[in-house]
């Protein structure tokens, strides 16, 4: 069903002057209209836009404008996209610190006012010949609050990564069933019943840091010398499927692809359509990032996640040595049992050149000094990413400043590194250098 706005004078909203170089806000009906009609997967094209408005009767007239449409959508993920909208319109972001120009990032305020000298975003763009590139960040925040992050911390370029997960998955008996089984091994399942447990996952699979492949792409084409996207397929679909969305991340010219085993419910080594994704990166020489560990909020139960266990991708390690795997979070992320799979990524990259591994969310793996040793014996420094799952590290309060300063002052490893980790092994493997 297509839901119509009422028809309301064009009024062009005044953009705030934080932000430079960004094409005109559209007028209050275009911006309704688009945040109620839009293609339901499209989340963040709009939203974006809502925190460049300046003045307060703008953000009002929009919120009114937007309230009836909240409950009379039938489309859950047009209804979540309304939410968002309404929070962006009653927490406007703080504007005194920082300025946003399009296509070159956050820049301090020197002074009062506004005034860029055209030579200092030159000098600043310059390639630095010790970067900092954070692999792993769910995209969810406001521009400026991004980008000044990632200015406080050093980092001059950002993965950033969708999320092809689906509620109605969990309609299908065969995921169910499967999920049944398992859950019923795990402690909880004493305590909580699957029905109740099937309502927390239902939730957490359409959360606040989905992200799709064109919203992806969209942050991509405003920031282009800055961010890098992966896109997302869900290989439990069907082939067509799959075909389609891999047609999709290489029209958009997303660089890799990021996957979640343990919430798109596949097993890396049963999967189907694992062919069609392995040669379609051979083909087009992309990266595959994959969760590896636990999975959040109630996929943080072991039983849960067992289709993120590394060792399920040794077959494709084998049969397609040249595509690049990234195993996220080392395979140690869980709150039940910190450092779960951290054995089996360790040893899969000792016996695979082709394996890396990203710090999201383990950071703390690099104060264990045995940890670090272990690291040198086996997978090696050459292939280790600095990666935060930002914003997910603001939750716990941990900035990405603290994050690049806590790796640069580390005790355990050498200064080469240190700027392998940071850096020249992202860069490396994007083609950034």
């Amino acid at each position: 069903m297509v839901y119509k706005t009422m028809p309301q004078p064009a009024i062009t909203m005044k953009e705030h002057q934080t932000y430079v170089g960004f094409p005109p806000l559209a007028d209050r009906e275009q911006i309704v209209d688009a945040l109620v009609n839009d293609p339901p997967d499209v989340r963040w094209r709009v939203v974006r836009d809502l925190f460049r408005i300046e003045n307060d009767e703008d953000r009002k007239a929009l919120i009114q404008m937007l309230q009836p449409f909240v409950k009379s959508v039938s489309d859950f993920r047009v209804s979540y996209r309304i939410y968002l909208a309404l929070r962006a319109l009653h927490t406007p972001q703080p504007q005194d610190d920082y300025f946003l120009v399009r296509g070159k990032g956050a820049f301090r305020r020197t002074g009062p006012g506004l005034s860029i000298d055209p030579a200092m975003l030159e000098e600043s763009f310059k390639a630095d010949p010790f970067p900092v590139i954070d692999f792993h960040i769910h995209p969810k925040l406001p521009d400026l609050q991004f980008f000044s992050d990632l200015l406080d911390a050093g980092v001059t370029h950002a993965v950033i990564l969708a999320t092809d997960t689906d509620p109605s998955d969990l309609d299908r008996p065969e995921i169910r069933e499967k999920l049944k089984k398992g859950y019923a091994q795990s402690p909880q399942s004493e305590k909580v019943p699957f029905e109740k447990m099937l309502v927390q996952l239902r939730a957490s699979l359409y959360s606040p840091s989905h992200v799709v492949n064109r919203d992806v792409a969209d942050w991509v084409s405003d920031y282009p010398d800055i961010l890098v996207g992966f896109g997302s397929v869900n290989l439990s679909k069907s082939s067509e499927y799959v075909e389609e969305k891999l047609e999709e991340i290489r029209r958009l010219k997303l660089r890799g692809i990021k996957l979640l085993p343990y919430s798109q419910f596949f097993n890396p080594s049963e999967n189907e359509n694992m062919d069609l994704l392995f040669q379609y990166c051979e083909d087009t020489q992309s990266i595959i990032l994959s969760h590896c560990g636990c999975g959040a909020g109630p996929f943080e139960i072991p039983e849960l996640s067992r289709d993120s266990h590394p060792d399920l991708w040794e077959p494709l390690l084998k049969k397609y040595p040249s595509v690049p795997l990234v195993l996220a979070h080392f395979g140690a992320y869980s709150t039940y049992i910190p450092g779960i799979w951290l054995h089996e990524v360790l040893q899969l990259g000792k016996k695979y050149r082709n394996v890396y591994a990203d710090l999201a969310a383990v950071d703390w793996l690099m104060d264990r000094e045995m940890v670090v040793k272990e690291i040198r014996k086996t997978i090696g420094f050459d292939r280790v990413l600095f990666a935060t799952d930002y914003p997910l590290s603001k939750t716990a309060g941990v900035n990405l400043a603290y994050l690049t300063g806590s790796l640069k002052a580390n005790t355990f490893l050498t200064e080469k590194e240190k700027r392998k980790v940071l850096g020249l092994n992202g860069s490396r493997l994007l083609g950034l250098t």
